[in-house]
């Protein structure tokens, strides 16, 4: 199985912006869960560093590429089927603040594998593209990992000068 991705939905929803990703991973729905609950296996896809709670009102904190950090809440935890926490940007940098958009991550067995869907919601919309650039990005690498595999350095990653 590859990525898999059907089409991205940016879709407006008044003022708040929708990116929708429908993924198969060749994983269990529990390997797939750890890779968004468990830092170091985070790790192999997105972030630099990480800070995961995941239960109702733990912290999500993830140094995206080492200079960017995502900063959020669980809201529901479901093991091995859904998660869905609250996502903006730590500091002035990227105008999105802490808990303005929700994430929801479903989980299903399918044929051997997992189909994912992935929901990115209340985005304003200039914060669409560049989210939906970074979510392809991630989420190619997320199909690799879960799977197995190595996706190798993360090419979003800055490098210290």
């Amino acid at each position: 199985m590859s990525t898999a991705i059907k089409e991205d939905e940016a879709m407006a929803d008044g003022e708040a912006g929708v990116i929708r990703r429908e993924l198969m991973i060749e994983a269990s729905p529990e390997t797939v869960f750890a890779f968004f609950t468990e830092p170091a296996k985070m790790a192999r896809w997105m972030g630099v560093s990480h800070k995961l709670d995941p239960r109702p009102g733990g912290v999500y904190e993830v140094n995206v590429d080492g200079t960017n950090v995502a900063l959020g809440e669980f809201k529901e935890v479901v093991p091995h089927s859904r998660i869905v926490y609250t996502w903006g940007w730590k500091g002035d940098g990227i105008p999105l603040p802490p808990g303005a958009s929700t994430i929801t991550v479903e989980l299903a067995p399918k044929n051997g594998g997992t189909a994912l869907t992935f929901t990115h919601s209340g985005l304003p919309e200039p914060m669409v593209p560049p989210h939906t650039e970074g979510w392809e990005h991630y989420c190619a690498r997320l199909v690799i990992a879960a799977a197995g595999g190595d996706p190798g350095p993360d090419s979003k990653v800055k490098k210290a000068a």
